[in-house]
């Protein structure tokens, strides 16, 4: 996968050091195909169509996200996390750890 350094005069929520981020980019048709789906739902739901179908339009949208999330995920690990623990900055690779932890089991996990 490409990296692409990230260049942002808006500070994150998340602190991250100044390594390359992966390219993200190649999502972008996959989100516009996702936002489609979308528009197709709200025009199932405004003509009154069946529940299964719509409830099927649904479980697409969301396997669609979810192959767009785990690919994310995956460029995050080889690239970010991978970064930080190759820096041996043991702050670095405890904010990684904390980041994931609450991706994995959510705002309660320690860290």
């Amino acid at each position: 996968m490409t990296k692409k350094k990230v260049v942002s005069s808006k500070k994150s929520k998340h602190e991250h050091s100044s390594h390359s981020h992966p390219d993200h980019t190649g999502h972008l048709k996959q989100l516009s195909r996702v936002r489609g789906q979308v528009d197709g739902i709200e025009k199932m739901i405004q003509e009154g169509r069946y529940c299964i179908d719509i409830i099927n339009q649904l479980k697409a949208i969301s396997a669609g996200v979810k192959v767009i999330e785990s690919s994310i995920f995956e460029a995050h690990l080889k690239s970010c996390v991978q970064d930080a623990f190759a820096s041996d900055d043991s702050e670095n690779i405890q904010r990684k750890i904390n980041e994931i932890n609450k991706l994995v089991y959510g705002s309660k996990s320690k860290g």
